[in-house]
């Protein structure tokens, strides 16, 4: 069965350690990473984080260009991880773009959500790109919508690898635990 897996989190959370751990697991999975398509498509580039309506416009954007890859990808006999940030507006959006999908290529929403400790050490390691206070803001900002995320959340506070969070991911998607359409 194809299906659409979207793995949010903060920063640090190993959003694409676990979709490459996935699609590794598959022949036919394919991995888009929205930051990726963020830089790709862009005119007058803004920072997720800027806050104004350029930015959420962009943020919207990159949304919409994930899912249309992902209807492509359906359509073509393959299964889709996206890789995103995902709060409780975006969830919807993927939500209501995906569904048409439904019931035969289902989509799912899996959080990623270490303690704060655990995401602010996994994204050190980035050196220039880490940027310590964006984790600390995307972090809470997740934790503080918790309750108004769609699929599951999982915290991945103890998880020695992305192939077990992945393990984890693959066992909530196998039991419809984290299906948003």
């Amino acid at each position: 069965m194809n299906q659409v897996i979207v793995v949010s989190g903060p920063p640090g959370a190993g959003k694409t350690s676990v979709g490459e751990a996935l699609i590794e697991r598959f022949d036919r999975m394919l991995l888009v990473e929205v930051e990726e398509l963020r830089h790709m498509v862009r005119a007058g580039f803004r920072q997720p984080w800027a806050g104004d309506q350029q930015a959420r416009e962009q943020l919207e954007l990159a949304v919409r260009n994930a899912c249309a890859i992902a209807r492509e990808s359906i359509a073509a006999r393959y299964s889709v991880v996206i890789v995103d940030v995902v709060f409780a507006w975006q969830a919807a959006l993927y939500r209501e773009l995906l569904a048409p999908l439904a019931p035969e290529a289902p989509s799912h929403l899996v959080t990623l959500l270490p303690s704060l400790d655990v995401a602010l050490r996994r994204d050190a390691p980035r050196g220039a790109d880490s940027i310590p206070e964006r984790v600390r803001v995307v972090h809470g900002e997740i934790t503080a919508e918790r309750a108004a995320l769609p699929g599951a959340i999982l915290d991945t506070s103890d998880d020695a690898n992305a192939q077990l969070t992945a393990d984890r991911v693959q066992d909530l998607v196998a039991r419809g635990e984290s299906r948003i359409a």
